[in-house]
């Protein structure tokens, strides 16, 4: 997590004074798909059986939300864009249950979110600079930090297990893309779709943003 933050800030140095009269700040909000990737683990619970914590992360986590902050240093067809973002992901409690065999129905599971932060600078380049909308192509990398806070597992008032797939990781990652800029005055509103690719320990873990929007001032 201080390594996203500490790239984050020297971006915002670097970017502020590379073309302090081109600088924009925007907002956005992200709605992604998930392909976490981690190691093959496995967790035996008591009158349950044995979970494979590789498959709970593939099966019950995908569908992500949060937003953030951005700043555009805009060159004409160039632009550049530092970017913070906060997504959460909460795990499918019924696909959950229905991983833990016969007595799953009567499990109830307290956690298991996931947390990642994120800091990316990217490339932007105008493929279509009409007067009012840009179309443009996308790519760059950063730092993610990905936690997952434990998972409870209880029958009745009995604690089964606790849960957690993986360790806090720290990782880089690389994104590429597309997106739209309509121009509507002094501000901007945009949308954009792009596959992320996480180096985290286990295998590669991609990202697909089902839509990215926000508001550029």
């Amino acid at each position: 997590m201080k390594r996203v933050i500490l790239f984050c800030a020297v971006l915002v140095a670097l970017t502020a004074s590379a073309g302090a009269q081109g600088l924009r700040f925007g907002v956005q909000g992200d709605f992604v798909n998930f392909n976490l990737g981690v190691a093959q683990t496995n967790v035996q619970i008591p009158q349950v059986g044995s979970l494979d914590v590789s498959s709970l992360v593939k099966d019950i986590y995908g569908l992500g939300y949060g937003g953030g902050i951005h700043f555009d240093v805009d060159l004409g067809l160039l632009a550049f864009r530092l970017s913070g973002d906060y997504i959460m992901l909460s795990p499918d409690k019924a696909k959950y249950q229905s991983l833990l065999g016969p007595l799953g129905s009567q499990v109830t599971i307290d956690g298991g979110r996931i947390d990642i932060y994120s800091a990316n600078l990217n490339l932007k380049f105008n493929i279509l600079p009409l007067p009012v909308i840009h179309v443009y192509v996308t790519g760059g990398g950063g730092f993610v930090d990905i936690k997952m806070n434990d998972a409870t597992l209880s029958l009745g008032t009995f604690k089964l297990a606790t849960v957690k797939a993986f360790d806090t990781q720290t990782k880089p990652t690389l994104n590429a893309g597309a997106g739209v800029d309509i121009k509507l005055g002094p501000v901007a509103l945009f949308a954009e779709l792009k596959v992320n690719f996480i180096m985290t320990t286990g295998k590669t873990s991609s990202e697909v943003p089902l839509a990215t929007v926000g508001l550029t001032f």
